[in-house]
């Protein structure tokens, strides 16, 4: 007989990736600032701009609070939202819109990481009422 314990997703150092995506999206996105303006400074780009650079590392570091929190399709949602508004926002200042319309690349990134989180809550939440209809 062998005795088989489930092992909870996301244990240990499960923080650890999250301050890491968070990190690497400060990263790129101070390298995006200083590629459109030379001109600032770090520690003027932290102090001035630091709505955009909080609403990043939160949006990085939910998905792996959530999925600490064992509610597994919610965590592949939005971390999966994060990647696909990462992309929309990349792709909105390479193609030159953030140059024309300042908020667009950061609006357009909010939009999909909350729908794609607001997926995953609504799945998992249905899933939950679904558990509890049936027992």
């Amino acid at each position: 007989m062998v005795l088989v314990i489930e092992k909870k997703f996301l244990e240990g150092t499960w923080w650890k990736y999250g301050l890491a995506l968070a990190a690497g999206k400060l990263a790129l996105w101070v390298a995006l600032v200083f590629h459109r303006n030379p001109d600032f400074s770090a520690a003027q780009i932290l102090q001035q701009y630091w709505l955009f650079y909080g609403t990043f590392a939160v949006s990085a570091f939910l998905p792996f609070v959530v999925g600490r929190l064992q509610m597994r399709r919610l965590f592949w949602c939005a971390l999966s939202g994060f990647f696909i508004a990462e992309a929309a926002y990349l792709f909105l200042i390479f193609v030159g819109f953030g140059a024309r319309f300042n908020l667009l690349p950061f609006i357009a990134y909010m939009q999909l990481y909350v729908t794609f989180f607001s997926l995953g809550l609504v799945i998992e939440l249905g899933r939950f009422v679904y558990m509890k209809v049936m027992e």
